[in-house]
């Protein structure tokens, strides 16, 4: 079988699937707020858009899909999100942690443990389930943690712990 050539393939992701079912789908209070203000960017650029009147145009109905598609992503999203609570010991690595390490070169980089939906690398944003995360988790300021990178082992030493 193959798809109808009426409906062309434009590149349209589908609807993220919710996590599964018994896991909860954490996020920080910050993440939602950046989430919800992407939402409403895009439905400001959907209201734009549709107000132009020229909905039968190709390029602003395909324009349009994408945006609905991406709305109902972020709205997908923020509905299976839940919003973690500060951890009790504010001292202990935890979801929502900003976290200070030192490598064996001396070199210092900054983290904050995340839910996968808000987790940014390149901002400093890593997911609470990624190998460098798992090694820092419940882990306190002082402490040396030994982490296996793509190049090899290293000691990492946490310098601080915030929220």
């Amino acid at each position: 079988m193959r798809e109808s050539d009426d409906d062309p393939d434009d590149g349209i992701a589908s609807v993220r699937p919710r996590s599964s079912r018994g896991t909860k789908n954490y996020i920080t209070r910050e993440g939602a707020d950046r989430l919800r203000k992407g939402l409403n960017e895009l439905l400001e650029q959907k209201r734009v858009l549709a107000g132009r009147g020229d909905e039968a145009d190709p390029d602003t109905k395909t324009a349009l899909r994408r945006l609905e598609s991406a709305i109902q992503k972020l709205e997908s999203t923020l509905d299976s999100v839940v919003i973690a609570d500060p951890p009790a010991d504010p001292n202990k690595i935890a979801f929502g942690a900003i976290v200070r390490i030192r490598d064996t070169h001396g070199d210092e980089e900054t983290y904050q443990l995340v839910g996968f939906d808000e987790a940014d690398p390149g901002q400093g944003r890593i997911s609470s389930a990624s190998p460098l995360a798992r090694a820092l988790l419940s882990r306190r300021a002082g402490e040396k943690v030994q982490f296996q990178s793509p190049a090899g082992s290293q000691e990492l030493t946490i310098l601080s712990v915030h929220y």
